[in-house]
């Protein structure tokens, strides 16, 4: 008999092939399910009950509990990629409790109140890649999103609500002249500041730093007070919106001095 797992690792193969230019993406990861621990990356993101707000940002009036939080995916890359979700322990699986799939154009799903989890996308099942944080918990119930690249970098995200640019970065890094470090199928970069909390960026990552989590207390990233609705609208690819603080690309040489610098070193 055919096992689950065959069938689904069969089914994403056909779609594989269909897109044979493409890297090929991974066997299905498994079904989301509750984790033991919270799944944030960013110390003072989405994932954080007591998330870092940014400055001159206060807190929206609450909103009602009971209505879902609908975050849109929209994928501009140019090629399929996965895309696979997470919840915090204790709070409500995603509707439909999607598990993992495969992202072509676009993809919708509701949350419910008290949810708060991750959705990681790249070109393969890797848990370590870019990811969207977002929480809608009492009792504020206040939406709030970041993108995190604290464990890598896979592909580019940024999440708009109402419109505007709140969190995340659009910059291509594997195309922006820096060198990633560690580097792993997909491509994905690790990221070398993952248990640094206070950073800095890694050079590689810097172009990001404070439009998305770069190191665990990047806390510039985060979106907090700035959702007045319960709709976040994502969108992967490096021609998607940026928030305004996102950074230009950088000299390398610049990078690497306040890389240094950060570090309390100095300059070479």
């Amino acid at each position: 008999m055919l096992t689950s797992t065959y069938i689904a690792a069969w089914a994403l193969a056909l779609v594989t092939l269909a897109f044979a230019e493409e890297p090929a993406i991974v066997a299905r990861a498994p079904q989301a399910e509750p984790t033991s621990v919270v799944l944030g990356t960013a110390s003072g993101g989405a994932l954080d009950p007591l998330a870092t707000r940014p400055p001159n940002v206060g807190p929206r009036p609450a909103f009602a509990g009971g209505s879902d939080l609908t975050i849109n995916v929209v994928n501009s890359f140019g090629a399929p990629l996965s895309i696979f979700y997470g919840s915090n322990a204790g709070a409500p699986t995603p509707v439909g409790n999607p598990g993992s799939g495969v992202l072509t154009s676009s993809t919708r799903v509701l949350f419910p109140s008290n949810w708060a989890g991750r959705i990681t996308i790249g070109k393969t099942y890797d848990p370590l890649g870019s990811k969207i944080e977002a929480s809608y918990s009492s009792p504020s119930y206040v939406p709030d999103v970041d993108i995190s690249y604290v464990d890598g970098f896979s592909v580019p995200i940024s999440c708009s609500c109402s419109g505007v640019a709140v969190s995340g970065c659009n910059i291509a890094l594997f195309n922006d002249g820096h060198t990633c470090a560690k580097q792993g199928p997909g491509p994905i970069c690790y990221n070398p500041e993952q248990g640094v909390p206070n950073g800095p960026a890694a050079p590689f990552f810097e172009p990001c730093a404070g439009a998305a989590y770069t190191y665990p207390n990047d806390n510039a990233a985060n979106s907090y007070g700035q959702c007045n609705t319960g709709v976040i609208d994502c969108c992967v690819g490096p021609q998607c919106p940026a928030p305004s603080r996102q950074h230009g690309k950088r000299e390398l040489s610049d990078v690497a001095k306040r890389h240094f610098w950060g570090r309390g070193k100095v300059e070479a």
